[in-house]
């Protein structure tokens, strides 16, 4: 994996470095979306290295494809905080011009979430504890974390779209 809406300087580091920051809404990688006949056009936005005032270089990380290796643009913001959160990035070999044309759809995963209130995950709540870690305001479940989107909020990763599982979509990966 390369590296996309986040900006990172290579040759002049920040003297005091932050979080890493999606960039502007509107300029993340959009996902392609796949047509009757196997074809996915090119919706990656695909954002060149920049050269600072100060000499330092603006990169933009990329995402690779699954099947060959080449890169076909900007990561997406649901990629990337899928890579925060240690979880593995979905197959996108259907956007490479390569391997598209025989790439399967991707398989479904199952995610374990937890869902709730911000305060009660974050145990700020005032409700009282139950026999788990998390208030009686917290569910556990499980959704399908290929065909659901997240994104970065206010440092935390936040499910805008659950696809309960099991998924309607394709099949499972097998465990």
């Amino acid at each position: 994996m390369a590296s996309n809406s986040h900006n990172s300087p290579t040759a002049a580091p920040d003297p005091a470095p932050g979080p890493i920051t999606p960039t502007a809404p509107g300029t993340a990688a959009t996902q392609a979306h796949s047509t009757r006949n196997g074809a996915v056009p090119p919706t990656r936005q695909n954002t060149p290295d920049r050269i600072n005032p100060d000499g330092s270089k603006t990169i933009t990380t990329k995402r690779a494809c699954n099947g060959c290796g080449q890169l076909l643009g900007d990561i997406s913001d649901q990629e990337m905080a899928l890579a925060i959160a240690g979880q593995p990035l979905p197959d996108i070999r259907r956007e490479c011009p390569t391997c598209g044309p025989t790439a399967p759809e991707p398989a479904c995963r199952p995610m374990p979430i937890v869902a709730g209130d911000a305060l009660c995950l974050e145990l700020e709540c005032e409700h009282e504890l139950t026999t788990g870690e998390y208030c009686d305001e917290v569910a556990e479940e499980v959704v399908c974390g290929t065909h659901s989107r997240s994104e970065q909020r206010d440092g935390r990763d936040e499910i805008v779209h659950a696809e309960p599982w099991p998924c309607k979509h394709s099949t499972a990966v097998s465990a």
